[in-house]
């Protein structure tokens, strides 16, 4: 699961990260379901928020949070990887780690984050919120993550990919040599947070 706060560079790590691993050893990107409208940010599923309501309701949802004044959920099927021993990589929230460490322990915890100046200024350069809302976000506080890998995105994309690389390579390895106390077969969650 990776974490942080918005404009940490979370989704930029994340897809040049799976970009480089081998098709098929790739772990799957969790598709999240939001209710705000597309963006080029990000290939969610977009919602209103009646109808978030009514999905939840129904258990449609593996996880779902809010965050931002907005409705975040995983949906049961993107998580369909983890039951065929593979793994997944997930957006997720830093306040609601709790949840997902309570259904899986076995979840794995990356931290992102970026100095508040260098974060402004890609929330800015995203130019998905006002100047209100970004300012909203650079100010949220949350929990401490209790990361097992925590990454300080503010040099080069590849440096910050380098270090999620190094970190990911001793979880494959120790998974191979049955020395990842992993106690589900193929149960492992990577994910994110806007």
């Amino acid at each position: 699961m990776v974490v942080g706060p918005s404009g940490a560079g979370k989704d930029s790590v994340i897809s040049a990260w799976l970009r480089g691993q081998p098709r098929a050893a790739r772990p799957h990107r969790v598709r999240r379901t939001i209710t705000r409208p597309a963006d080029v940010h990000e290939a969610h599923e977009s919602i209103g928020a009646c109808a978030f309501a009514a999905a939840r309701e129904a258990g449609a949802f593996a996880f779902h949070w809010q965050a931002h004044g907005l409705d975040y959920g995983i949906r049961h099927g993107e998580l369909a990887a983890l039951a065929a021993g593979g793994w997944v990589v997930m957006n997720g929230s830093r306040e609601h780690l709790a949840q997902l460490r309570a259904v899986a322990p076995q979840a794995r915890v990356v931290e992102i984050d970026a100095p508040a100046a260098l974060r402004q200024r890609r929330l800015h350069d995203r130019s998905r919120e006002d100047a209100e809302g970004r300012a909203a976000r650079i100010v949220r506080e949350a929990p401490p993550a209790q990361a097992d890998l925590r990454i300080v995105n503010d040099g080069s994309l590849d440096e910050a990919v380098a270090t999620l690389e190094r970190w990911w390579n001793a979880i494959v390895e120790d998974r191979a040599t049955g020395d990842c106390g992993i106690s589900t077969p193929g149960a492992g969650v990577v994910a994110s947070e806007t």
